[in-house]
């Protein structure tokens, strides 16, 4: 494994899309362990934002062999920093629904990237599994961001059970239970374009298991012929 397809923490080198994958994860687990842990909500905000500039920050490691795509994500991760900051120094709303929306950006093209990445090779390696599950992740994201912003563009788009102060948590939750088929039925799409996206984002996520799952097979065995011959 290269040095440049790695993380380096301490004296342990950690391939860059597994990397990716744990701070994903973690982004996504943090919040609600957070708000049950610390009292004050803003401190679990701004612990899951640190863990939010780890997701950004390997995101770009994973991506820095396209230079062009890199400046983009660059630029975009230094705004929503500086964006996330003024909003916790002026308390300005504007602020942190302009940061969500570059979010959203930054995310797509990162699932652009490690798609396209993923395409251009042609040996299964574990960090090309790793790149594949990133991809997964960064699907259920970019959808979960879809629903909030139709939530808060068409309010009463879904009815939540359970409501909860951070309903982009909610949205999280709801998309990986939709992209995984799973549908506890908890939270319900009510209108023509929230049911339109759930379906699109269930279709999405069983396309994308089997068709990654066929390429990945696919050139394993032609390495193995390779290897035979």
């Amino acid at each position: 494994m290269s040095k440049a397809s790695t993380v380096r923490i301490g004296k342990h080198q950690i391939g860059r899309f597994r990397f990716l994958l744990w701070s994903l994860m973690m982004m996504i687990g943090l919040q609600p362990l957070l708000d049950e842990w610390i009292g004050v909500r803003i401190w679990a905000d701004v612990f899951t934002d640190v863990f939010f500039g780890f997701a950004l920050m390997s995101g770009l490691h994973a991506i820095s062999e396209q230079p062009r795509q890199l400046q983009l994500s660059l630029l975009l991760a230094a705004a929503i920093i500086l964006l996330k900051g003024l909003f916790y120094a002026l308390k300005t709303p504007v602020f942190n629904q302009l940061q969500l929306g570059l979010s959203l950006v930054f995310l797509i093209q990162m699932l652009l990237m490690i798609w396209i990445h993923i395409q251009r090779e042609d040996e299964v390696t574990f960090d090309l599994i790793m790149a594949a599950a990133c991809a997964y992740i960064l699907l259920g994201l970019v959808w979960a961001y879809a629903y909030f912003f139709l939530d808060k563009f068409h309010p009463g788009s879904f009815n939540v059970v359970e409501k909860s102060g951070d309903s982009l948590w909610i949205f999280y939750y709801y998309s990986f239970v939709t992209l995984t088929t799973v549908g506890y039925g908890d939270i319900l799409a009510l209108t023509k374009a929230a049911r339109s996206l759930s379906s699109l984002e269930a279709i999405t996520g069983q396309l994308y298991l089997a068709i990654m799952i066929s390429r990945l097979v696919g050139l394993h065995a032609s390495q193995v012929k390779i290897n035979k011959s």
